[in-house]
């Protein structure tokens, strides 16, 4: 800049000089110094024509003024100056001799000019001055905007063919040599050619700042609604919220197309959401219209907010709804099965469970959510006390089908069945179950969050684990909550993405030069930040996970108490049918030496229907009194007293069922998840 003022300052103080009609004549040196100046070869010629220059050209004087940039017309009306002019003689300079004083008296009388004659011509000459620099000013901007539009189009294609480096490099000298300003339009053509460049080379994260830099220039702005766009894609992608995208809200897009604003609109509705501002997120969300592709996701994040406040009612409408759209504009399906999942456990909460199960069932067998969906249908049966399902649902859920997931309450669950169903001993083996898979667990785990001093060894450690290390003696099932986390996936893409973003910087470290140690700062500096976000997500998912095996342990404690209230109990009713075998088997014997001693039948009679320990006989006890030859008449008395049918005595007889196991095998089990049933019979005595 400031080598464009001195120029301008050089053009305003030598014109004047060079055009005056008082100047000496224009010579070849002063005619490269125009033409450098970018004075036009049109304004040149007049001042050559003005002083009637003679210009004798040799040919090193021709490449010299071509090489100087002087136009092709100049230098062809400066070869015609002998011609037009007359040759000089020999050895003469290339202007016009000047005047020898033995000639003054020829000259005419000159005549004194007046002041405000010369004011005027000084005027003049002024503003032909003044013309020449604004002339020579565009013509050099005009330049310039060309020479910058020709390199930033080669930029642009470089970034296009995928030569990041080479796009990158162009942007950088462009930007150290215009020397713009903040939020000049140059600017801001490398910010986006730059960001441009990185995107199509796949860094992601390194795009993401300048595509948000470029964006938050304003929708009036000719790379606005791509770059939007593409950081949209971006934050698909990866983790990427940084508190200025909040800055999108000062802008006024209903000018532009109807798509581009349900696109802006869900965007800045999912940026408050995933930041908890749920009445800004409900705004913007409110602003997708019906037709657009993030219509249904809209509905479905809506119902979110309206589950976190309790309005069960509108957040049904807008799970429902949100199901409908996705079906009709056939956008996102996994949005559709979230959706079910949403409706099935409001009904849970509201103790519908029939209609729980429907909307769980709803769930497509090869969506992500079935696992999640089978695991709390199994809830709703046991909820329900369809023991039946429920038993067949837990059974499936140990099948390999499930063997990525981690389910440890299962095992509680169907001890809760089996001690309702008086199934004690079934109840005490799926309780050493839990001892044998579960229990085992907290011991590792305490040891293994014991070890871990920083949040960022955590996400070390849990990569070391998947990846096979032993080390750590931590059971795979402990991570299963972990890595089905949706944020820790999403993170953990994050620091992969800046990994192999940094090795690529690394790799063309030399090439790009200060332009790679900035970014290599700023990715480090983020990797550093996603590190101890990761790890802190982990160490709350290991927390719960902890806290939940010891609620776990209070809940198998207290179904061991039932069971050894049960024990006591049998212990108790086996004391009390001992007991009442005693009695019953004197009464037998009473009766039976009363017919011996031949009591009359009256007084038998009579004292079967005073003792109450006669209507406790059974069929058994009948046959005893026949063998010891009592009267058949106070045997019928007997029988009448106990209600016992001849042609049905005795109890029904009540089957135990045993545990059966089978293979599980391809994939029969996928297809008939929701089938299995379990036939075990109820055995309480009512």
């Amino acid at each position: 800049m400031k080598k464009q003022v001195r120029i301008v300052w050089l053009v305003a103080l030598v014109l004047p000089l060079l055009l005056s009609s008082t100047a000496l004549a224009i010579d070849k040196q002063e005619v490269i110094t125009l033409a450098q100046l970018g004075i036009s070869g049109e304004e040149i010629v007049k001042a050559i024509e003005k002083d009637r220059t003679i210009f004798n050209l040799e040919v090193n004087d021709i490449l010299e003024l071509k090489n100087a940039g002087v136009p092709e017309e100049v230098i062809r009306f400066m070869l015609s100056t002998p011609q037009k002019y007359g040759k000089p003689a020999e050895g003469t300079a290339v202007t016009d001799p000047v005047k020898k004083p033995e000639d003054a008296g020829t000259k005419e009388p000159v005549v004194e000019k007046t002041p405000e004659e010369i004011r005027a011509e000084a005027e003049r000459a002024r503003l032909e001055a003044q013309r020449l620099s604004e002339q020579r000013k565009k013509a050099q901007e005009q330049q310039q905007k060309l020479y910058l539009k020709n390199r930033l189009k080669e930029g642009m294609d470089l970034a296009e063919q995928g030569d990041f480096v080479g796009a990158i490099q162009q942007f950088d000298k462009l930007t150290k040599e215009g020397e713009f300003a903040p939020g000049s339009d140059e600017q801001y053509a490398i910010t986006y050619g730059t960001a441009l460049a990185l995107l199509k080379a796949g860094m992601l994260r390194s795009a993401a700042d300048g595509l948000l830099e470029v964006v938050l220039q304003g929708p009036d702005k000719p790379f606005f609604q791509d770059a939007f766009l593409q950081l949209r894609t971006v934050r698909k992608r990866i983790a990427f919220s940084p508190p200025n995208i909040e800055q999108l809200t000062r802008f006024f897009v209903g000018n532009l197309s109807r798509e581009f604003q349900d696109s802006f609109n869900y965007f800045l509705g999912e940026f408050f959401y995933e930041g908890a501002n749920y009445s800004l997120a409900l705004k913007y969300f409110d602003e997708v219209s019906e037709g657009a592709p993030e219509y249904a996701s809209a509905l479905y994040l809506k119902g979110l907010v309206h589950v976190g406040n309790q309005m069960y009612k509108t957040a049904v409408q807008n799970f429902q709804e949100a199901v409908l759209a996705q079906e009709q504009n056939k956008s996102d399906e996994r949005v559709s099965h979230l959706a079910y999942m949403a409706l099935a456990r409001i009904a849970y909460e509201l103790g519908d469970y029939d209609a729980s199960i429907f909307y769980y069932r709803k769930v497509p067998r090869d969506s992500i959510q079935l696992p999640t969906a089978f695991y709390e249908s199994a809830w709703c049966y046991f909820a329900k006390g369809d023991f039946s399902r429920a038993l067949g649902t837990f059974h499936a859920l140990h099948s390999p089908y499930f063997n990525h997931y981690f389910y440890p309450e299962l095992w509680i669950l169907e001890a809760t069945v089996y001690l309702n169903s008086c199934h004690y001993d079934s109840a005490k083996d799926a309780l050493e179950m839990f001892r044998r898979h579960v229990s085992v667990l907290g011991v590792p785990l305490r040891k293994f969050m014991q070890s871990m001093r920083t949040p960022a060894e955590y996400y070390m450690a849990v990569l070391k684990i998947v990846r096979g290390d032993k080390s750590y003696s931590m059971p795979m099932d402990l991570l299963y909550p972990v890595l089905s986390n949706v944020d820790f996936y999403r993170m953990h893409e994050t620091i992969v993405e800046i990994d192999k973003e940094k090795a690529l910087m690394e790799k063309n470290r030399a090439a790009l030069g200060d332009f790679a140690e900035e970014k290599l700062a700023v990715l480090e500096s983020d990797r550093v930040a996603r590190m101890n976000e990761i790890g802190i997500r982990i160490q709350q998912i290991l927390r719960d996970v902890e806290a939940q095996l010891r609620e776990y342990e209070v809940k198998v404690t207290e179904i061991e108490l039932d069971l050894n209230q049960v024990e006591m109990e049998k212990i108790e009713m086996q004391t009390q049918m001992l007991l009442l075998k005693e009695k019953i088997d004197r009464a037998v014997q009473a009766l039976i030496a009363m017919a011996k001693r031949n009591v009359p039948v009256e007084k038998m009679i009579e004292r079967v229907k005073k003792e109450d320990i006669y209507r406790r006989f059974k069929s058994a006890q009948l046959d005893l009194l026949k063998e010891g030859g009592v009267d058949s008449r106070v045997i019928q008395e007997v029988e009448t007293v106990a209600g016992i049918n001849k042609t049905g005595g005795g109890s029904v007889a009540i089957v135990g069922s045993d545990s059966l196991e089978w293979p599980f095998e391809g994939d029969y089990w996928s297809d008939e998840l929701w089938g299995f049933r379990s036939f075990l019979k109820q055995e309480c005595m009512k």
